[in-house]
């Protein structure tokens, strides 16, 4: 067996036990194990964390006979393991220790009785974060706004108060020990390929150029509809509380199934064979956010394409106020991930697994470059219909792109406060990291990024910085988002046009999508745009008149029934399962079609619907 086999092999072991402990874990499947995930976990980081195996590549990289692929799957696997391993025998230790602290701090979280007092009945009532989402954005009166909110907020003391505040002396001690300023730093080197101090260059000059924007925008809202609109409670529904109800007749929860393959099948996107497996609605036990997961990486062996096998969950809430378009924008954002993940074809699974080193802004830009189509007027004109079929009208649709563009500035600034918080945490002294502190840094940061008085998201109810993989994470979403523009910008200018363009997917595919991790993030978005990565796209989109954006939104509506349509049965060369919890709903496995399984699952959600 050659070298590079034996490294594939052991790895998707490794891989695989780890990841099918964590879906267990996560969805709180009848087969979860309290403490079988951290016991994979430590198992999966002290084997890509030993250094052993850098000896024997970097030897085996030394023969002139080898063969392209195994070269290059080598070479991979050189890089994986230089970005992972630790020499230090004490540093392993304290990484296994953190691993074990992550462990009891989530289960401290999924144990919290989250809710909110009623403010009229003094009644306390159970709700996971999402439902509390919904409810400071779209209830009526502000003073229940006002308790969801404070709901909200009681995640920041009881995690403080689990272990979060060991966790991060523990993270940084490590990324310390490895040679960097702190545990911040070190995530980012190891996974973008840049240092912390690069990182932020760019996201300091983004901030400065949305500072002017985002505040206009606050001032106008708070002159609108007084000062108590600078409320952590208030801003978002005075900004978005309408229009979400306003549109949630056009976005269905039950259609989103079928809105999903059919945009996806539009584009020219495909799984190359993937089984995906889709657990998308709220229950007690499930963790609290979306992602996406691969148990299986898809990569070549021997000329053969092995398919991946992927994993994505939401936390959709049938019946309520806003979860279709939620759902929708679910699809398309961990579909996004799911057919990236699902084409990478490379000789070794390690340039397709999703952590160190993979870029995370390379990752997310996939996944939001397809929930953007939600937001432009051909799209939402050709998919945003009620169940009756009723197209959405093109003032609703006028509303929405100018409150889109209206809030740019303060969405981006929004996802900043979260960076510039965890930042804060990280670089704060060991002995001044109190909870006291924690706080106050955090306070600040989102003051100053949101221009309000606190932010509808507190920064500790975030989950990614509770998490070993997505701690110190959160700025991918920045740094993709800026792809994004730019790679929109690129498609606009070169075929005229987005909505079902059967290019896109290809393209993606072969650019994006194929290396994997092989090629650093900035220059696959320079060989796909022709423009070096930055933040001129989103720059130039922050500061375009919104009578410019309603003119390009109407113009994109009257011709929406011209551009190309898809026709025929969808077919996303993927097996898909449907499933809640430990029951499946619907599968391809049982020799149902695509257009079957979208039946199965609309009907399953409006059984749900008519229960809330």
């Amino acid at each position: 067996m050659s070298l590079l086999q034996e490294l594939n092999d052991r790895y998707m072991e490794v891989h695989r036990l780890k990841e099918e402990a964590f879906w267990r874990n996560k969805m709180g499947l009848a087969a979860a194990r309290d403490g079988e995930f951290a016991e994979r976990e430590i198992a999966m980081k002290n084997y890509i964390s030993d250094p052993a195996p850098i000896t024997s590549i970097r030897a085996e990289l030394e023969r002139t006979d080898l063969g392209s692929d195994e070269r290059i799957g080598l070479e991979g696997w050189l890089r994986y393991f230089e970005a992972n391993a630790i020499d230090d025998p004490e540093a392993r230790a304290l990484q296994n220790a953190i691993i074990e602290a992550e462990g009891r701090l989530e289960q401290a979280r999924r144990n919290m009785k989250l809710g909110f007092v009623h403010p009229q009945t003094a009644v306390f009532t159970e709700a996971s974060s999402v439902e509390l989402s919904l409810k400071i954005s779209s209830a009526a009166a502000d003073d229940e706004r006002k308790a969801a909110w404070l709901g909200l907020k009681s995640i920041e003391p009881h995690v403080l108060n689990s272990g979060f505040i060991e966790v991060v002396n523990m993270r940084n001690k490590l990324g310390r020990m490895l040679g960097y300023e702190d545990y911040y730093d070190y995530k980012v080197s190891v996974n973008e390929g840049f240092s912390k101090k690069a990182l932020f260059d760019i996201l300091d000059e983004l901030e400065e150029k949305t500072r002017p924007a985002a505040e206009r925008l606050v001032d106008a809202v708070a002159a609108k509809f007084g000062d108590e609109a600078r409320e952590a409670w208030n801003f978002d529904h005075y900004t978005r509380g309408d229009l979400t109800h306003s549109l949630d007749p056009y976005m269905p929860f039950s259609e989103s199934f079928s809105i999903w393959g059919r945009s996806f099948a539009a584009l020219g996107v495909e799984f190359r064979g993937a089984e995906l497996t889709l657990d998308l609605v709220q229950r007690k036990g499930k963790h609290d956010n979306g992602f996406m997961h691969g148990p299986r990486p898809a990569y070549v062996r021997n000329g053969e394409f092995l398919p991946a096998k992927i994993n994505f969950t939401a936390n959709a809430l049938p019946g309520r106020v806003g979860s279709g378009k939620r759902a929708i924008e679910t699809f398309l954002h961990e579909g996004g991930h799911a057919a990236h993940f699902s084409n990478i074809a490379m000789p070794a699974p390690c340039f397709s697994q999703e952590f160190t080193p993979f870029s995370v802004a390379l990752a997310e830009t996939q996944s939001m470059f397809m929930d953007a189509f939600t937001g432009d007027a051909d799209w939402l004109s050709r998919y945003a219909r009620t169940r009756e079929g009723e197209r959405i009208p093109l003032d609703l649709i006028k509303k929405i792109v100018a409150n889109d563009h209206d809030m740019l500035a303060f969405t981006l600034r929004r996802m900043l406060a979260v960076v510039y918080s965890e930042k804060a945490i990280y670089e704060m002294p060991e002995d001044e990291l109190t909870a006291e502190n924690i706080l106050a840094a955090a306070r600040a940061a989102e003051r100053r990024m949101l221009c309000l008085n606190d932010s509808p998201r507190p920064a500790l109810s975030v989950p990614h910085l509770l998490s070993g993989e997505a701690s110190a994470y959160y700025h991918g979403y920045v740094l993709a988002r800026m792809a994004v523009f730019q790679t929109r910008e690129f498609f606009r200018k070169r075929d005229g046009y987005l909505l079902d363009n059967p290019r896109i997917g290809p393209e993606l595919a072969k650019t994006y999508w194929q290396p994997g991790n092989l090629t650093p993030f900035p220059e696959l978005v320079k060989q796909l745009t022709g423009e070096e990565f930055s933040a001129r796209a989103t720059v130039d989109l922050v500061n375009t008149p919104k009578e410019q954006v309603l003119q390009r939104a109407e113009a994109d509506f009257a011709r929406e029934g011209e551009l190309p349509q898809f026709e025929g049965a969808v077919d996303l060369k993927a097996d898909i399962t449907v499933a809640h919890g430990d029951e499946v709903i619907a599968s391809t496995a049982e020799g149902l079609s695509f257009e079957d399984m979208s039946e199965a699952f609309s009907r399953w959600i409006r059984t749900l619907e008519a229960k809330n």
